[in-house]
């Protein structure tokens, strides 16, 4: 005879759910994925390169099967892993509740037992994973960047001044990875820790994981345009895009990687409306998956900075410049498309008929509490649908000289383009300006632009912040 299952009973409302604090569980999960996405963006340029450019040297042509089926074949092992990393997470409660006919002691699978003081009746539910997000403070985050970079650079500079020796070489080997790791990583989950615990979103941990990936996963049209499709139309337009300071390659920054990345970000954006419930949840969609796209680029060009010849020298700049322009900028100009989708999304109620995972509506499925090593709950500050007073307090101070947001998609993504156009277009001009002199005033003329940018960069931030959190319409 065959056994018949015996149905799952439905979850109650408002069920209660006590799990363990883990705030760095989300930072080592994106570590491990950003990882494997590294290689899946990498490789997926090999894929299509077999169509377009089987040589890869900027001409049509020709094309390569054999280039497609060895990047698939190398591929697949990757999209595996990476489909197993995101597989459906599970919750299994186990509640009790008084009942005259029921036991004193329950049993349970794995060995543990249940025991009360009154019969009691135990139900098991088994639900998808609502967790909210969980992310380490801020301050934690960026302490770690700065002692990181610090040590990091410290234990890199005998090689950069002594050469090649045993000793420097081993102590370059032993730091190299955890320099990486805290180069690229860090200063993206500080940032974001920033926007989830301070403008007053609150999200499930997986739904806020898919932003972040989604950003990751954004840079594999992006790569696919600028080194690929751009270099083959620009060098049949009589450019060569390979050529360093000619304008093939000033056309690859300033025009292709701007329009390329922004509309593979708003892209992004729009495959995950179904998470804006309002614009301002379209501006954490959109700045989240700006931080995801930074996260792989940053990836590489640490990546780049740790091999180069003065890797200690170069490392430290690139590490820092990138954590305080490249990544906030990447999560503003995509805040601005996704700001503007929201509230493309808010009109004619089309808000109404999204249904939205646990966290994001006013409805959740459970109700979840935190709890620490010595099993007390946790302060859940963090997870309030208004925005902190720390947030409050500081566009408070700039709310008199507001700019409005971008309400329409079009106009979101083409100050995202402008925005990052002028960024990359005033850096490569700078930079070609000054190319032949070597001089100490050159040096300091980059330097000193670098930092003019990035006081316009915050200075932009700090006018748009203020609309998106105190004069956003929720609607």
């Amino acid at each position: 005879m065959i056994p018949t299952g015996i149905p799952l009973t439905p979850t109650p409302e408002q069920l209660t759910v006590w799990r363990a604090s883990t705030p760095w569980q989300t930072v080592r999960s994106m570590l491990g994925l950003v990882i494997i996405c590294f290689f899946i963006a990498q490789l997926a340029v090999l894929v299509v390169a077999g169509y377009i450019d089987g040589d890869m040297n900027g001409t049509l042509g020709p094309f390569d099967p054999f280039v497609t089926f060895v990047g698939s074949l190398c591929l697949s092992p990757f999209l595996m892993v990476f489909f197993f990393l995101r597989r459906p997470k599970l919750t299994h409660s186990i509640n009790a509740h008084p009942d005259p006919i029921g036991q004193t002691t329950h049993a349970l699978a794995g060995g543990a037992v249940i025991q009360s003081t009154q019969p009691t009746s135990v139900r098991h539910h088994i639900f998808r994973s609502t967790a909210p997000l969980e992310m380490p403070r801020p301050k934690h985050l960026w302490l770690l960047f700065i002692l990181g970079v610090t040590v990091s650079t410290a234990c890199l500079l005998p090689l950069t001044l002594n050469g090649a020796n045993v000793v420097t070489v081993l102590l370059a080997v032993v730091i190299v990875l955890p320099a990486w790791l805290i180069g690229f990583a860090t200063p993206v989950f500080a940032w974001w820790s920033i926007t989830s615990r301070h403008m007053g979103i609150t999200m499930s941990r997986r739904d806020a994981e898919w932003i972040l990936v989604a950003g990751m996963l954004s840079t594999v049209p992006a790569i696919i345009i600028n080194s690929l499709v751009s270099p083959v139309v620009l060098n049949g337009l009589g450019f060569d895009a390979y050529e360093v300071g000619s304008w093939g390659e000033g056309m690859i920054l300033f025009l292709s990687a701007p329009i390329g990345e922004e509309l593979s970000k708003a892209f992004a954006v729009l495959c995950l409306s179904h998470l804006i419930v309002s614009p301002k949840h379209g501006f954490y969609v959109g700045s989240t998956v700006g931080l995801g796209f930074a996260l792989l680029e940053n990836a590489q060009y640490i990546f780049m900075a740790l091999l180069s010849d003065y890797s200690s020298i170069s490392y430290f700049f690139t590490a820092s410049l990138r954590g305080l322009s490249s990544i906030p900028g990447h999560a503003l100009w995509t805040g601005l498309s996704g700001y503007a989708i929201g509230c493309w999304l808010a009109r004619d109620n089309r808000l109404a008929n999204i249904t939205n995972s646990a966290f994001v509506t006013h409805d959740p499925e459970a109700t979840w509490i935190l709890y620490d090593k010595k099993g007390q709950p946790v302060s859940t500050a963090g997870w309030a649908n208004i925005p902190s007073d720390r947030m409050i307090r500081l566009v408070s101070r700039y709310e008199q000289y507001a700019w409005s947001m971008p309400s329409r998609p079009l106009t979101g993504i083409l100050l995202a383009i402008l925005g990052h156009g002028l960024w990359n277009g005033t850096s490569w001009g700078v930079g070609r300006l000054l190319a032949d002199s070597d001089s100490i005033l050159a040096i300091l003329l980059q330097l000193g632009w670098l930092v003019l940018m990035v006081l316009t960069l915050w200075f932009c931030i700090l006018r748009w912040l203020p609309t998106v959190v105190l004069g956003s319409k929720e609607t």
